[in-house]
């Protein structure tokens, strides 16, 4: 049993870091790898099918633990797993019941595995080697694959695009604008979220370096060469991501340790910060000439004066899961066309959608493990380093990360209990009832939401791909299937998603059944009436029925709901006539 369920850990460590280039964001992205299954296992798979193998490691992890946990992990695993799905609940008052269910989805499969992390290195402390050098091993696997995207596969998508449109089939705007988009990783998941995690792995990588170099002659050679190996194999993918937290998260980290290491003088302090603001500077100067840097990092402090605006009017319970959406599209300044989900920053997310105690039950989360692990933080051991790591975790949720890629998540939480298991430690005496009772909920949680989402999104998927096909193989496979009753199953499991009638609407546009379609946009707008979309449809279907004034006041109100909408305006409204 000790030996399977190490592999099993091992297995699911090595392959969290390879779904940093297999988050498939977009419902169409799927099509673009159906030949191969190893493109299927790391590419199509949906972030909410993680918790399945969380759900699956933790079953064995009981099965050998029974239930023990020490203090410290146990502290650790009840804020890790359960403080984040309670600070979810808030946000379901006024918010779409579907965001908060993908919410818990995600957030209960990372603490699945964490908590079987947690009962498993209880067990046996010395799997804390082996769980690290999983995800070390697969972080080198997913930059090289980085690698490969930046040279190979992303010029093999845009062909791909450019043959289904010359075979008549649509692609949709987001995707091809994605594609545009020269930074790895940008087109299936988040490059921001994958240069956090390489700037983790890279300081695990150091830390490995200075640890295996001792068992090589000469070891001072070994460990030089072994930190420029680290460092060659990290540090050109992370600047391939041209993100901007490649530059602040290390560099803030670094003036951390400075000020906070014993009897440095202030000389030294100074020059540091000096040293800092000039690399943060020339970061910037670069990310003007290679990227959107002015309007992106003005966007980001536009999430922030939304935030600020929902935690002012919805101090306690917060505007709701979507109510960050919805507000931004109206009261944003920047003039970045795309209206973000969420504030890129998990706290600000919670603390504006869930109130202001949520958003600080989800600080308390990121700084307890720092507290856990501060008095360790200078040691040449693994809590030295997993601090460090824990330190970039952090910035970078408060600065570019929404806790939307589960295995940035789990990652970081079982990184956590490798380091923590190094701690002194004492024995709970019974508690194994209790660990028993809040894994069970757990998993049940996990298995009942990642469900329901999965179920969801399958039926809304296979609508979409009903109407616009992404292959002819795709198109074949569906075509015996109406497309009402595609919609009446998705809509069976969603009543509440706006985006099913949306979709059925744009079907009856397509073909030319404008009554229908006008009733499918009307019901999309009883259940989310702040969708600038809608309007702007039955605008034009106003306009092909010549009812001119209609449609103007229709896509004046789409373009109040969304100033920045570049569709959302009477020039748009007589350049798109059906």
């Amino acid at each position: 049993m000790k030996k399977f369920n190490t592999f099993l850990g091992v297995l699911l460590l090595f392959l969290l870091p390879l779904k940093f280039g297999g988050l498939a964001v977009m419902t169409e992205a799927g099509g673009f790898f159906p030949e191969y299954f190893t493109d299927w296992f790391f590419i199509t798979w949906h972030p909410h099918a993680t918790a399945y193998a969380g759900i699956v490691l933790l079953i064995f992890a009981l099965l050998e633990n029974r239930g023990k946990l020490t203090r410290n992990k146990l502290l650790f695993t009840a804020s890790w797993v359960l403080l984040p799905i309670l600070a979810v609940l808030p946000g379901i008052i006024r918010g779409e019941s579907v965001i908060a269910l993908g919410e818990i989805s995600l957030l209960s499969g990372c603490g699945s595995i964490t908590a079987a992390a947690a009962l498993l290195l209880q067990s046996d402390p010395e799997r804390r080697w082996k769980f690290a050098a999983a995800l070390l091993a697969g972080a080198v696997a997913a930059a090289g694959y980085g690698w490969y995207q930046h040279l190979y596969s992303l010029e093999e998508m845009r062909q791909f695009v450019r043959e289904q449109e010359a075979l008549g089939i649509p692609v949709s705007h987001a995707l091809k604008f994605k594609l545009t988009d020269p930074r790895i990783f940008s087109t299936l998941a988040s490059s921001n979220t994958f240069a956090s995690f390489l700037m983790m792995a890279m300081v695990l990588a150091v830390y490995g370096a200075i640890k295996w170099s001792k068992q090589v002659t000469p070891p001072q050679a070994a460990k030089i060469t072994f930190i420029i190996l680290a460092v060659l194999i990290f540090v050109p993918v992370m600047l391939l991501t041209r993100s901007r937290s490649v530059a602040v998260c290390p560099v803030a980290a670094g003036l951390l340790a400075l000020f906070s290491l014993p009897k440095i003088k202030w000389q030294w302090k100074a020059a540091g910060l000096a040293a800092g603001i000039i690399i943060i500077a020339a970061g910037i100067i670069i990310a003007l000439y290679h990227g959107r840097a002015i309007d992106s990092m003005g966007e980001r402090a536009d999430y922030w004066r939304t935030s600020a605006l929902l935690c002012k009017s919805y101090p306690l319970a917060g505007a709701g899961w979507g109510g960050f959406f919805r507000t931004h599209m109206t009261v944003k300044l920047s003039k970045v066309i795309e209206s973000a989900r969420d504030p890129h920053n998990v706290v600000a997310k919670f603390a504006s959608q869930c109130g202001i105690p949520a958003g600080l039950i989800m600080l308390a989360v990121l700084l307890l493990p720092l507290a856990m692990l501060w008095k360790h933080r200078f040691s040449p051991e693994l809590p030295g380093a997993v601090f460090w790591c824990g330190v970039i975790f952090t910035l970078h949720s408060l600065i570019d990360c929404d806790w939307q890629v589960p295995a940035l998540i789990a990652a970081s939480g079982v990184l956590y209990l490798c380091a923590i298991t190094e701690l002194p430690d004492r024995e709970i005496p019974r508690m194994r009832p209790a660990v028993w009772a809040v894994t069970t909920v757990i998993a049940a949680v996990a298995w009942w939401s990642s469900y329901r989402y999965l179920a969801g999104d399958h039926a809304l998927a296979r609508l979409q791909e009903r109407i616009n096909p992404p292959t002819p193989e795709v198109a074949a496979r569906l075509a015996p299937y109406p497309v009402e009753l595609l919609a009446q199953e998705a809509a069976a499991i969603r009543p509440e998603s706006a985006a099913i009638p949306m979709a059925l609407g744009d079907w009856y546009t397509s073909v030319k059944a404008y009554d229908l379609a006008e009733a499918q946009y009307l019901k999309a707008l009883e259940l989310d009436p702040i969708r600038p979309a809608a309007y702007a449809r039955i605008a034009r279907i106003e306009l092909k029925r010549g009812n001119t004034a209609r449609a103007e006041e229709l896509m004046m109100t789409a373009h109040r709901i969304f100033p920045m909408g570049r569709e959302y305006n009477l020039e748009k409204l007589y350049s798109e006539r059906l």
